[in-house]
């Protein structure tokens, strides 16, 4: 039997993955000093500060770190953005299990925009800001914005034209 979010026909579908540059530069200078401080202090048996920390702990920290952190941005963090029959739905992987819905008879609003994640919501991800507005975003400053009761839902797109044309298709039918 078919879960309920399997039966809605997808409409348009856009998969994001990471991209940004300044995302892998942060990523590769903290590798970097990982990397440098495990050479440093297991293989060539120099401790790394005033106190430094215990072998266990800085293996832990560069398997984490530099192999499995990598190997999950690289292979498996995306931003699923589906339009479906019966509304808007995402799935920000691998944070995500199902799909959030968010449907067409609670949206009282949409639009596109174009916005500075950085100064809205800090940043990108998945986001909540001091005016209770939610942000899912890979990357860009492209989105729509829904308001659904009275919140408001950014949703960061690199195709939101074609997103605002699906929505539009299916909610002037109903």
């Amino acid at each position: 039997m078919l879960k309920i979010e399997e039966q809605n026909k997808v409409v348009f579908r856009e998969i994001q993955k990471p991209r940004s540059i300044l995302l892998w530069i942060f990523i590769s200078v903290f590798i970097f000093s990982i990397w440098y401080n495990f050479i440093q202090q297991i293989f060539l048996g120099k401790p790394v500060g005033t106190k430094p920390a215990p072998d266990v702990f800085l293996i832990f920290l560069w398997l984490f770190f530099c192999i499995i952190v990598p190997i999950i941005l690289m292979f498996f963090t995306k931003l699923i953005i589906e339009v479906r029959e019966d509304g808007l739905y995402i799935r920000y992987m691998p944070f995500h299990l199902h799909y959030k819905k968010f449907l067409f008879k609670e949206i009282k609003d949409y639009e596109i925009i174009t916005y500075s994640p950085l100064k809205r919501f800090g940043g990108w991800g998945v986001r909540l800001n001091l005016n209770g507005e939610k942000a899912y975003n890979m990357d860009g400053n492209k989105a729509i914005e829904l308001v659904i009761k009275g919140q408001t839902m950014v949703i960061g797109t690199r195709q939101p034209e074609q997103i605002k044309i699906a929505i539009d298709s299916l909610t002037k039918r109903q």
